[in-house]
């Protein structure tokens, strides 16, 4: 296949949005047990509060970057679109359950950065998750 085909696939390839379904359900399975650790951990110990807001961003970006590698994995190409994606719905469906949680629907400085962490965040594991693939399929035997 030429260059030139592979470049119209690419192009008239479509968003599966299945795929990215599945993705951010596993990105929430990763999430919820260890939000609920951290719980545990705080209600029962003298864990520094210093802390949660780290390990809250690291947690969101080791979803996340599961999520968008996954869903990258099933695309022929533009890991990074569909990464991103990943991450921003990912960032949105989190930015709605808080918010009806803590009733307050404000977007502000933190919200805005989280986003932006998601949706880079995304894009990178898209971008793993496509090299992956490709690196997989076209490894070469050296023949010495």
């Amino acid at each position: 296949m030429s260059r030139q085909e592979k470049s119209q696939l690419a192009k008239g390839e479509k968003i599966n949005l299945l795929v990215i379904g599945k993705a951010i359900l596993i990105s929430y399975i990763i999430t919820i047990p260890t939000f609920v650790i951290l719980a545990l951990i705080l209600a029962n110990t003298d864990f520094p509060h210093k802390y949660i807001s780290p390990v809250v961003v690291i947690t969101t970006i080791m979803s996340i970057l599961v999520a968008g590698s996954m869903v990258s994995k099933k695309a022929k190409s533009r890991g990074w679109l569909h990464g991103a994606l990943v991450g921003f719905v990912y960032m949105f469906v989190l930015y709605i359950l808080s918010s009806i949680v803590f009733n307050n629907f404000s977007i502000d400085r933190y919200v805005l950065t989280m986003a932006v962490i998601g949706i880079l965040t995304g894009s990178i594991g898209g971008i793993m998750g496509i090299n992956i693939k490709r690196g997989s399929r076209s490894k070469v035997k050296y023949k010495g």
